[in-house]
Order: structure tokens, then C-alpha cells, then sequence
């Protein structure tokens, strides 16, 4: 039985898949993200002392733009448990900016009867320029 399930798997997802989700983080979304892990760095949230920064403007949460990883893999590979992810910001992600998260199966292999996959993960922006990106490790039973 769970030799079928790998199979199904393996016939299912390959090496190079790429899965995508678009989104626009607005500062409602980012509000309620600080008031959920009390995280209120006035990057985030003062426009005023954004302004003084090397940004000039508040910024989406880095791990709230990152957490569109985890989306990507809950509703793409039902029953997965994250194992690892790093994570690399290397630009802003700005309010009410078009952002296009992507994940990538980089490699499949079967460990104790189980489907270990690594996923390229990365977040651009409209002018396709890399703002977050970094590697995901998964567990499908």
C-alpha cells in the first residue's frame, strides 16, 4: 500500500515543477501579522520613522513574505511536514507591491519508505528583481 502511494507521488509531482502564487501584502495584512507574533519594529508600522531609514518607507514583515512558502506547500503537497527552509531577504518588499512567490522541486528521494523533496524557494518582484529566496527541505508520507 505504501509503495503505491510513492509511486502515485513520484508520477504526480517530477524534478523542475514549479509552483507559483501572486500576491500584495497591504498594511491591514501587515497589522494584523505584527499584532499576531507582537512583533511592532517601526519599520513595519511608522510611516515617520520608516521614512528615516535606508528604505524610506515602512516594509512587509520579511517573515510574513516568507511564510507564502508555506503556502505553497500546504496546498500543493497535501500531507507535507517542513523539515528545513533558508531564508535570504535581499531586497524590500514594500506595501501594495506585486510580489510572485515561487517554489521548485529541486530533488526527490525516498528515505525509509518515505518522499523527501527540496524546493527551490524564492519571491520576486514585478521587475522580476529577487527579493527573498532560499531552499525548502519537505517530508511526504
Amino acid at each position: 500500500m505504501k509503495l503505491r502511494q510513492i509511486q502515485y507521488f513520484f508520477s504526480q509531482f517530477q524534478v523542475g515543477q514549479l509552483f507559483k502564487l501572486e500576491r500584495v501584502f497591504t498594511l491591514e495584512d501587515v497589522k494584523n501579522y505584527a499584532n499576531l507574533i507582537q512583533d511592532f519594529n517601526p519599520i513595519h508600522l511608522d510611516e515617520q520613522v520608516a521614512s528615516q531609514s535606508i528604505f524610506k518607507q515602512r516594509v512587509v514583515h520579511g517573515m510574513l513574505s516568507a511564510s507564502l512558502f508555506s503556502t505553497l506547500v500546504g496546498t500543493n503537497f497535501p500531507g507535507a511536514i517542513y523539515l528545513e527552509q533558508s531564508i535570504f531577504f535581499k531586497a524590500p518588499i514594500f506595501f501594495e507591491e506585486q510580489i510572485l512567490a515561487q517554489v521548485a522541486i529541486q530533488d526527490i528521494k525516498l528515505k525509509k519508505g518515505r518522499s523527501i523533496l527540496k524546493l527551490n524557494t524564492t519571491i520576486s518582484k514585478i521587475d522580476q528583481k529577487i527579493a527573498v529566496t532560499g531552499e525548502a527541505t519537505i517530508l511526504i508520507n
